[in-house]
């Protein structure tokens, strides 16, 4: 999808290349055309739709057209200006049609601004977000891209620009036209310099005649070829005042002899022949940040050294030393460059050599085949990725519950751990219950065997009673709860209810849930859930959680606020600092949470820039945390602020930030069905069982336990409730995904270990023991509810 010949642009050229290339690469693929149009062209059978570049209607009816053709990829060129709408915003019409249709597309990006505008960044990085590769034409381009938050960096590919194989070697003079093979005869022996393409002021083609007149001062006989049309929408709003004012600088300049214009669009092999007739190319364009240009590629791909000022794509094109290359404006530096070159011929001899090493590497069909391969790639993903179940990227080990079964007790979870051992004066904690339930809801839904269904549902029943214990009718809730039954904190807002309405989402939302648990959870929810939007007070975490459950129940009208929060948030912060594409000027802890909140709760609300954005964010994140190296590197306990300088040692990593990134990138990959988050998401949790920086194993095989934090060398030998069931949460998450598999049959839970200390094995005498504040002096509640019961587990509170 792209212009296409006979419209006369760089891209269309470039699009005719590379599908000819292709059907010489190999003979696995057939290509169509969809071609942009905007004046009315006739096209070759090759083109099955066309597309009017400003009828939004166009862009979706050519997804069908594709679809009913039984195409199978797309390859969209992407340049600033070709495509309708503002920031040429109708292509995403057609993406979004074309991941209906579910055909996956490459991206290649023949422009990466440097400080793009935030309706160009905003549609491009929803381009990006929905692609399955993002190509770009240099390493450089796709620092930039990564740098922006256009793409992510394991979505972009470096694929050259490819040059015509004609390029290699000049045609027969008698094959050209009469006047071609004239102006041919009349630079033949001369210096030569030569400029080609479509003309307009980007060009700075009065720069290189400015620098002309300094060079014939040294070399008077050296000839300058200026080739190449008007550019058709710089003739079509401003006719040809820059060619004419061209030809009135050369009169000005007495450079009549030395200048020969050719107004024309010439074939490939009349190109090929003024290049095989020059000395040096000459690209004075003005844009630096121009990330590929044709005219050079063709240029190198002749042999031919090039004087260039010093835009993004001459700087890695030349820097192997096929050229020279000078400050953009610079006329005086352009001419001594050229007089430099023209006056020492080793150096000459030596910049023509690289050149021609370049033009081995140039050609079509070594682009063409690096091209095909990424298209046979992303097919076959594509396939793997409709079939969901199987589509395993983690290993997991046989699922254990024994060390969350020494862990739970009649009332909940205890917090800590010394070493393996619970440590019962750590109490329990509603965030830790929430989490609790989320496990255990998720442990019904991946169907586990009938002992350890028993468990999950008995530590649901103990869930739903505690969080409704902790719940305060102002809103607020408790949090930390004593092994002797007392609460040691006043009703607050804080993270644990966030967690909370996270939590009792997930019970609502997951249909395993039998419906005595549910029906309290949606009770507790209906209290709890209007009340979300006040959690941004505390900070974006506690109301990115809350997000993750109202998404999860399908509230939608609660959602709203929270997802409309958290992008402006996002937009503002990014906005900013484009290299900065967080929600907070610190990444802090459970960091992944906050684009998960955001991307579910725009899956929801069916917010497709929302969505698009929230991935951008999860993209950037996942690159700043080395993932897409394979290595997840969380943030330590000493927190990465904007602009500040990040120290190779940070802290001790959390295995909550594990979880997180693993968790939303398997909703991203539910979301896009991108492979790349699949296997991301694998590689997250992988974390857990050695992968990362300190090669150690998290996760303990022989209890089902998690380690509580990983410093460079080990990991911390505690095993406390926030990890283990962190770990647990990963990987439920991968397992309802089918994103992993089991591979053997899960264990059954173990008995309860006789070294747990015995005041938590015996049954407590105290029947009906008082949740207050007493121990804590804080005073007694009234009628306190009952938590620890000796004859009844399931008492209601």
């Amino acid at each position: 999808m792209s212009t296409y010949l006979p419209r006369r642009c760089g891209l269309a050229t470039y699009t005719a290349d590379l599908r000819e290339a292709l059907g010489v690469a190999t003979d696995d693929l057939e290509s169509v055309v969809v071609a942009i149009d905007r004046d009315g062209h006739s096209y070759g059978d090759e083109v099955v739709a066309t597309i009017t570049q400003d009828r939004i209607e166009d862009y979706s009816a050519a997804a069908r057209v594709l679809r009913d053709a039984g195409v199978q990829v797309v390859l969209i060129q992407h340049e600033y200006g070709i495509f309708g709408g503002p920031d040429g915003s109708h292509l995403l019409e057609l993406t979004r049609a074309l991941n209906a249709c579910g055909i996956p597309y490459l991206l290649t990006l023949h422009t990466v601004l440097t400080r793009p505008s935030p309706g160009q960044a905003a549609t491009l990085r929803a381009l990006c977000a929905r692609a399955a590769r993002v190509t770009v034409f240099t390493e450089t381009a796709r620092r930039v891209a990564i740098r922006t938050g256009i793409a992510a960096g394991h979505q972009l590919v470096v694929v050259p620009h490819g040059a015509p194989d004609v390029m290699r070697r000049p045609p027969e003079p008698a094959t050209l036209r009469p006047e071609l093979r004239e102006l041919l005869d009349t630079v033949r022996g001369k210096p030569t310099l030569t400029t080609f393409g479509l003309l307009s002021k980007g060009k700075g083609i009065d720069i290189a005649i400015d620098a002309l007149a300094e060079v014939v001062t040294k070399h008077p006989e050296v000839q300058y070829i200026v080739a190449g049309t008007t550019h058709p929408e710089i003739k079509r709003q401003e006719g040809e005042v820059y060619r004419e004012g061209l030809h009135e600088q050369v009169q000005r300049l007495g450079l009549s002899g030395n200048v020969h214009f050719v107004d024309a669009f010439l074939a490939l092999d009349e190109l090929s022949a003024i290049l095989h007739a020059s000395t040096l190319f000459v690209t004075p364009y003005r844009q630096p940040e121009q990330i590929c240009s044709g005219a050079l590629t063709f240029a190198l791909g002749a042999g031919l050294p090039a004087v260039s000022t010093s835009y993004s794509y001459a700087e890695d094109m030349l820097a192997g030393g096929a050229g020279r290359v000078v400050p953009i404006g610079d006329g005086a530096a352009l001419a001594a460059e050229i007089i430099d070159l023209l006056s020492d011929a080793r150096a000459l001899a030596a910049a023509k050599a690289v050149a021609e090493a370049c033009a081995a590497w140039l050609p079509w069909p070594a682009v063409a085949a690096r091209e095909a391969d990424l298209v046979t790639d992303v097919v076959r993903q594509a396939e793997a990725a409709t079939a969901r179940p199987g589509h395993a990227t983690a290993a997991a080990p046989p699922l254990n519950l024994d060390h969350l079964s020494r862990l739970t007790d009649e009332i909940g979870i205890i917090q800590f751990a010394s070493g393996p051992n619970p440590d019962a004066a750590s109490g329990y904690c509603v965030d830790d219950v929430a989490r609790l339930a989320i496990v255990a809801a998720d442990l019904l839904a991946v169907g586990t065997d009938a002992k350890q269904t028993a468990t999950a549902t008995r530590w649901l029943r103990q869930s739903i009673r505690f969080l409704t214990a902790a719940y305060d009718p102002s809103g607020a809730m408790h949090n930390v709860l004593s092994y002797g039954g007392t609460w040691q904190d006043w009703p607050h807002t804080g993270d644990h209810v966030g967690r909370t309405v996270w939590a009792l989402g997930v019970l609502v939302g997951t249909p395993a849930v039998p419906d005595d648990i549910r029906r309290p959870a949606a009770a507790l929810l209906d209290e709890l859930g209007p009340r979300a939007e006040s959690l941004f007070g505390l900070g974006l975490r506690s109301a990115a959680y809350a997000l993750i459950g109202l998404a999860r129940a399908g509230r939608t009208e609660q959602a709203a606020p929270l997802l409309a929060r958290l992008d402006e948030a996002l937009i503002e912060t990014s906005s900013a600092d484009p290299a900065w594409r967080w929600f907070e000027d610190e990444l802090t802890y459970d960091n992944a949470r906050l684009p998960q909140a955001m991307l579910l709760g725009a899956a929801l609300l069916q917010d497709d820039a929302a969505a698009a954005r929230a991935l951008a964010a999860l993209d950037w994140y996942v690159q700043h945390v080395g993932l897409v190296d394979g290595t997840l590197r969380c943030v330590g306990n000493k927190w990465h602020r904007r602009g500040a300088h990040w120290m190779a040692d940070d802290g001790d990593e959390q295995p909550l930030d594990a979880a997180a990134i693993s968790e939303a990138l398997v909703d991203a990959w539910q979301h896009t069905a991108d492979p790349h988050h699949a296997k991301l998401a694998g590689w997250a949790y992988s974390w857990f069982l050695g992968r990362n920086r300190a090669g150690a194993r998290m996760y303990v095989d022989a209890t089902g336990a998690c380690h509580d934090g990983l410093s460079a060398t080990e990991p911390n030998g505690n095993q406390g409730a926030e990890s283990t069931l962190a770990y647990y949460q990963a990987l439920l998450s991968l397992l309802r995904a089918g994103l992993a598999a089991l591979p053997h049959p899960v264990a059954a839970t173990a008995p309860v270990p006789t070294s747990l200390p015995t005041t938590a094995l015996s049954k407590p005498t105290n029947k009906g023991r008082v949740v207050g504040r007493a121990s804590a002096g804080f005073g007694a509640t009234a009628t306190p509810p009952r938590l620890r019961n000796t004859e009844d587990h399931s008492d209601a509170l």
